[in-house]
């Protein structure tokens, strides 16, 4: 304990600081800076004064209102010894049998799509460290904030809860809170974080069982060694490894001053989060530690002219797809509830690829042209299952752990064009519809094209390569918004989505990795795939708790076929096979693949070319280039790109096809390297289940049906020779010679002026 004079003894007379040996050298240096003004525990505690002259001193001092409060508190107080007979203390508590504190979180091990180890999220807790090995000033900075009475109270400190209870009646809010460091051990072993009055009195009363049952020191020990310190840290041990890379034992005054200020709000103060405010946090238990007179004001200063330097860039391993880890931790509570608390997650993250993505937006972000301002960017990289290969939610995660492509909430600008266009084929549209593009009002409503001109006459695949806002405009409208809203939600939007024309120019909040998601299915053939993460969710025992169901996209196997036209016939004796649930007919898809590989062979997506490699994808760029985004796809991947500020501010002259297209093709030509070149589109169905596979192989040893060979009948030579005669006399026929053309009427034909598209961006 500490004594009167601030000099740290036991019971038994020998010199400890806080219930820990101290070298001889320490005690006398504590002795010597001890100051001359004493603190009010000091003038207390001096003189012998009695126990009841003590509490006269002190309440006289806080006036007569507050004698009232101060009795009513104690008569509370005193109800509390009742409590744990009408609550009920936990029954067989052993504080040493606790191996985990996480109050609801858990120690999660994610591994990436090829099973290495990714990294680690939720609470981390290392070793137990015994008190006299901590740094002697660590424990006394500890005690300076979070309990200096705690020798010297029960388990509850009542001028403790005084004080905070006229600090916070005085300021009308709560401003100190008056839980002693056995309180708060008591509430982190064994209840939740509740503040209700019920909860409040149980910890009370467990602080004072934890009092009956432990030593002081024993208390201490546990409470460093448990208590929540930030970025998944539970204990003194676990935040200097975390923040300091080293043992608590190793600590240096400034570092132990920067721990000690975390309990009181560890989430908030943690320099993971925020690392200018952890250091005024760490001033101010610098400046407590000095008011003890336990070290010299020569070592205090020098702590203060040397903040503790934390260098969280050194945790790679722990910043690998921080952003996707993050995205992924916070959803597994959609697949799992409850205990176990030790789990292992296969996810579908390939490192390569991410890293990879990082690189080509940093890249192209650092090396902006003059006059463009881009303070942020995002990608989000999917396969044609769905599955997340790769996710970048901000340029530096140490800085903002904010994720921009799953929460922040953009407007996608013409990438919204290609959900439109889907519901406008699935009502009748063709790439070759005849449409407008001239001056519009819908509604009230007067949308313009991004250069204010207008072609007049065109063909939807035209418009679409172009990115005419008024034929959007026009189609979506007459297809009708329900129409263009129900296909949204059918390819993964969730979203909200008002139904007002501005709608079909993507004037609304999106999210990129929905926005990716739904062109999925245009890229796969019409399948349904959301997006995920987790493909298996285990526990340290091998046992499986989640798994991703086994449907998945392959090559069409027999036989299973398509007639030409694009419909799937399913023989009625074919085995039953699960498939993806179908978000659009196979035909539709592959239509719009064709109009979005134009954006890139001749329109506004022309930086996204990958030379030879089949791609398809579509620009978007909101008003006054606030966003600006690129959503593409090959045979291979499909992904999203945006770029823009956090402050919603303009960017200057950036737009869908310059910025956000680069950095796609950027990533697509590194992630395609050394991949056969194929055509987007193929004839894509849902392999059958390995168990019918293995049911075929048995089938193929059984002995084959001969079928006959094919005989011709008198009626099918006779064509065959009628055939044969019209070939060759077409072959001989003299071939016509080209006619000039005639003017056309200017009335009756139509043409395009392709002139308004030299300088169009999007």
């Amino acid at each position: 304990m500490i004594g009167d004079h601030g000099q740290v003894v036991t019971q038994n007379g020998d010199q400890r600081i806080e219930g820990a040996p101290v070298p001889d050298a320490v005690a006398s240096r504590a002795q010597a800076a001890r100051r001359v003004t004493p603190t009010t525990d000091d003038r207390i505690g001096a003189g012998g004064m009695s126990w009841f002259s003590r509490w006269r001193l002190e309440t006289g001092r806080l006036g007569g209102g507050f004698r009232l409060m101060l009795v009513s508190s104690l008569v509370t107080l005193l109800a509390v010894f009742l409590l744990p007979l009408a609550l009920g203390l936990p029954d067989k508590v052993d504080p040493r049998s606790i191996t985990s504190i996480a109050n609801g979180n858990v120690n999660v091990t994610f591994l990436d799509a090829g099973g290495a180890v990714l990294a680690h999220r939720g609470y981390r807790q290392e070793e137990n460290v015994p008190l006299h090995e901590m740094p002697p000033y660590l424990v006394h900075a500890v005690l300076a904030m979070e309990d200096k009475r705690f020798y010297r109270h029960w388990g509850v400190d009542i001028l403790g809860v005084l004080r905070a209870a006229r600090a916070n009646f005085v300021a009308n809010r709560i401003v100190e809170g008056g839980s002693t460091i056995t309180q708060q051990l008591a509430r982190n072993l064994y209840l939740d974080a509740s503040r209700e009055f019920g909860r409040k009195a149980q910890e009370a009363a467990l602080a004072f069982w934890l009092e009956q049952q432990l030593s002081k020191d024993e208390i201490l020990e546990l409470y460093l060694n448990r208590i929540y310190l930030g970025a998944g840290a539970y204990g003194v041990e676990a935040a200097s490894q975390v923040y300091f890379r080293k043992s608590v034992r190793e600590l240096t005054l400034s570092e132990a001053a920067l721990i000690a200020g975390l309990p009181k709000a560890p989430a908030q103060l943690s320099p993971a989060r925020d690392l200018q405010l952890a250091h005024e946090r760490a001033a101010l238990v610098l400046d407590r530690l000095e008011t003890t007179g336990l070290l010299p004001a020569a070592e205090i200063e020098a702590a203060r002219q040397a903040p503790a330097l934390v260098d969280l860039e050194e945790r790679g391993d722990d910043l690998k797809a921080a952003y996707f880890l993050d995205w992924v931790y916070q959803r597994l509570g959609l697949w799992i509830d409850g205990p176990p608390r030790e789990l292992v997650v296969e996810t579908t993250i390939d490192t390569r690829l991410q890293e990879m993505a990082e690189l080509a937006l940093n890249q192209v972000l650092d090396d902006l042209p003059r006059g463009v301002a881009i303070d942020q960017g995002a990608m989000v990289v999917l396969d044609h299952q769905g599955a997340v290969k790769a996710m970048v939610g901000g340029r530096d995660y140490l800085a903002s752990q904010f994720n921009r492509a799953t929460q922040a909430v953009r407007q996608p600008g013409s990438a919204f064009k290609p959900i439109v266009y889907m519901a406008a084929l699935e009502n009748g549209y063709t790439p070759y519809s005849g449409v407008v593009d001239r001056p519009v009002r819908i509604r009230g409503w007067k949308p313009q094209n991004a250069n204010k001109r207008y072609a007049g006459w065109m063909q939807l695949r035209n418009a679409v390569a172009w990115s005419v806002n008024t034929v959007a405009a026009r189609v979506g409208n007459k297809v009708g918004l329900d129409k263009v809203a129900e296909y949204a939600r059918r390819s993964g939007i969730t979203t909200e989505l008002p139904e007002h024309p501005s709608m079909t120019l993507g004037a609304v909040g999106t999210q990129l990795h929905e926005l990716a998601g739904a062109y999925v299915p245009i890229a796969n053939g019409g399948y349904a795939a959301p997006v995920f993460g987790i493909r298996r969710i285990l526990n340290v025992d091998g046992d499986v708790l989640y798994e991703r169901a086994r449907r998945i996209i392959g090559v069409m196997p027999q036989p299973y076929r398509e007639t030409s036209s694009g419909r799937e016939i399913t023989p009625k004796t074919a085995d039953p096979v699960p498939l993806f649930e179908k978000v659009t007919a196979t035909r539709t898809a592959r239509t719009m693949t064709g109009m979005l590989t134009r954006v890139i062979s001749m329109g506004t997506g022309k930086k996204a070319g990958l030379g030879s490699r089949q791609a398809a994808g579509k620009t978007g760029t909101t008003n006054d280039n606030r966003d600006a985004l690129f959503v593409g796809y090959t045979a291979d991947l499909v992904a999203g790109v945006w770029v823009g500020n956090d402050d919603n501010s303009e960017m200057g002259r950036v737009y869908g096809g310059t910025v956000p297209a680069t950095i796609w093709a950027s990533f697509m030509t590194e992630a395609h390297e050394g991949l056969k070149k194929r055509p987007i589109y193929r004839r894509y169905w849902v392999m059958p289940h390995p168990s019918q596979l293995a049911e075929e192989e048995a089938e193929e040893e059984t002995e084959e049906e001969q079928v006959p060979a094919l005989t011709l009948s008198s009626r099918d030579k006779a064509l065959k020779r009628t055939l044969m005669d019209l070939s060759s006399a077409l072959r001989a026929a003299p071939r016509l010679e080209a006619r000039a053309e005639e003017p056309a009427s200017s009335g009756r034909v139509r043409r395009m002026d392709r002139s308004v598209f030299r300088s169009r961006d999007d």
